[in-house]
């Protein structure tokens, strides 16, 4: 039997030398498995309803081949609306906060269409709502408002936040999009009675929310990732020179779902997709269910082909896996990292009998230990899963084998190009262990 232990210390291989028995010999190796196998996979279904953020656009991906998002929002009352007698309407807008674009950032910019629809359907707050949620058929057919846009991408150089600098400007200006709604939206709010203005359940029964749409665009193009959303009512009284507004917010309690969808047609690695038959010196990962991939590691749970110097000692009782480091290299040429950021966080997941996932016991151990951050330094992402290989070794998991993927897939546009098991580079698995001689 494999006895598998944790170091206090991982970064010293030889840590616990002082307290062995006098005249012990402790011997440090490492061992690489390079028998691994990975495929690129579609990503799962991504509920979209708990997302920090909403995605907008579309994006023809050089590698990644196209990806359309948009999203639907409710609209709550933030108080008692002031226009409700002896005022007049100057106008109905609402606002869409941006501070990231993904995609094409280089002038002269792709132009973007989009449409605002009126929903037809209740979006309930505690309801789920995945990727493929059809919210163009979950609105009216009247245009509300449509616009042509170029995204806009700029840095504030006037700021010391972040260290920021005029020849080095780090953080970015928030930027807006306006759409003017038409008189026919003006007038439902208006139509609302005193006892549905001041109850949001009522007034969320009179006026569901908006669908923004966004319209097909044949090359280039970017994804904004939207901050805030609100619709500005602005009136005027009689006798009176102020100007005023009243704010239908989507806050917190207010649901916001997007919609997703790739096309893949075109690009190099369509031929394998979803297939195990033939693996791809690359593999690919995508945010907003987009793709990832799946690991194989027959070894996983031999312990006498993960360490062959053992093979045939059946005594491991003084043997310690100091830690099982796997390892994933960035293709920086077909990743461009410089024009489309890479995912900054990776989630390594085990895949369970009925085809399930869930984190390994070293994420529980410690997030940092289990690692997956991207490391600019050698450009890789580093997984520990030390803890998992002993669950395997000692039965209480099974190896079905992995998936690899992004994290914050519904909120954040990112992907990446990773060298496949079949490359030259390959993927890795790293094992220092100790043994006691």
């Amino acid at each position: 039997m494999m006895v598998i232990t944790f170091l206090s210390c991982t970064n010293d291989p030889n840590t616990g030398l002082g307290v062995l028995p006098t005249g012990d010999l402790v011997k440090v190796a490492k061992v690489t498995d390079s028998n691994i196998k990975s495929f690129t996979v579609t990503d799962e279904k991504v509920r979209t309803d708990e997302s920090q953020f909403n995605l907008l656009g579309v994006f023809n991906d050089p590698v990644f081949g196209k990806t359309t998002a948009d999203f639907a929002c409710q609209y709550r009352l933030s108080g008692f609306p002031g226009f409700f007698r002896n005022a007049h309407i100057d106008s109905l807008v609402l606002y869409l906060g941006y501070k990231e674009i993904y995609g094409d950032t280089i002038n002269p910019r792709t132009t973007q269409h989009f449409k605002v629809y009126e929903l037809a359907s209740d979006l309930p707050f505690d309801e789920k709502f995945y990727q493929d949620i059809d919210l163009k058929g979950m609105s009216k057919g009247e245009v509300l408002a449509e616009k042509n846009y170029v995204p806009k991408f700029k840095l504030d150089s006037l700021t010391n936040k972040y260290g920021s600098t005029k020849k080095l400007p780090k953080d970015t200006v928030s930027q807006e999009i306006s759409f003017k709604l038409s008189s026919t939206l003006i007038n439902k709010l208006l139509a609302a009675d005193s006892l549905t203005n001041s109850d949001n359940d009522k007034f969320l029964q009179h006026f569901k929310g908006l669908y923004v749409e966004a319209g097909d665009v044949s090359q280039k193009g970017a994804l904004m990732k939207i901050e805030g959303s609100g619709l500005l009512m602005y009136y005027h009284k009689d006798n009176d020179t102020l100007k005023y507004s009243f704010l239908y917010t989507n806050n917190k309690a207010a649901s916001r779902v997007s919609r997703f969808t790739h096309d893949y047609t075109t690009t190099t690695f369509a031929a394998n997709l979803n297939s195990e038959l033939n693996q791809d010196s690359l593999i690919y990962l995508q945010t907003s269910g987009g793709l990832r991939s799946k690991i194989l590691i027959p070894n996983l749970g031999i312990w006498s082909k993960l360490i062959p110097e053992l093979k045939g000692n059946k005594d491991t009782t003084r043997l310690t896996i100091n830690k099982a480091e796997l390892i994933f290299k960035l293709d920086t040429i077909i990743s461009e990292p410089r024009i489309y950021k890479q995912a900054e966080q990776l989630v390594f997941s085990v895949i369970d009998s009925l085809g399930k996932t869930y984190l390994p016991s070293d994420h529980t151990f410690s997030p940092t230990y289990y690692g997956g951050t991207y490391n600019s330094s050698d450009n890789t992402y580093r997984f520990n899963i030390a803890q998992h290989i002993q669950d395997v070794i000692k039965k209480k998991k099974k190896n079905y084998g992995f998936y690899l993927e992004t994290a914050y897939k519904n909120s954040t546009s990112r992907r990446v190009v990773l060298k496949g098991a079949s490359s030259k580079t390959g993927i890795k698995l790293e094992i220092t262990y100790s043994r006691i001689e």
